[in-house]
């Protein structure tokens, strides 16, 4: 999924729920759901895989901006929602987090030191668990799934007590 998906969700995730335990494992556990569900994704870290930085070509830059804008985003949503705000935070860098532990990894240890830790035990591209579908359908889904979540963030859904 696209960070801008994972941080959408992460954030509704700690608008609706009031125990920080529970807002960081739903939202661990949102990342992998979200990865498993046909989905575009990114095809231009290949290079920066193998090649670190030097690996940056024109594609990854435009991939960079994505995050950026989402981060964007999502800021603003959790500023409309002043009174949820630590929730929310940590809902979204929680449903980011696993991507963060793959770029670690990526970067630090299995491009320098050749250890794939992170790729062994959690899922990632090429997983069956990581359900890439790089066509119209995958952004599609995206869209739809980025949507309700703006809806749930601009609106308030509990129920009274």
């Amino acid at each position: 999924m696209l960070t801008t998906v994972h941080l959408l969700i992460g954030a509704v995730i700690g608008k609706y729920v009031n125990n920080a335990w529970v807002i960081i494992i739903i939202s661990i556990l949102s990342h992998y759901v979200l990865d498993f569900i046909p989905h575009y994704s990114h095809q231009g870290f290949e290079k920066f895989r193998e090649l670190g930085f030097a690996g940056i070509d024109k594609r990854l830059i435009l991939i960079g901006i994505e995050p950026i804008l989402g981060l964007i985003l999502v800021i603003f949503l959790i500023y409309m929602n002043k009174e949820r705000v630590f929730p929310m935070v940590l809902g979204s860098f929680f449903a980011w987090f696993p991507d963060l532990l793959t770029f670690i990894s990526w970067k630090y240890l299995s491009y320098k030191y050749n250890i794939n830790i992170f790729e062994k035990i959690l899922p990632r591209p090429g997983n069956f668990l990581y359900n890439a579908c790089n066509t119209l359908f995958g952004i599609f889904i995206q869209i739809v799934i980025a949507i309700v979540a703006i809806i749930a963030l601009i609106f308030d859904f509990r129920f009274p007590r």
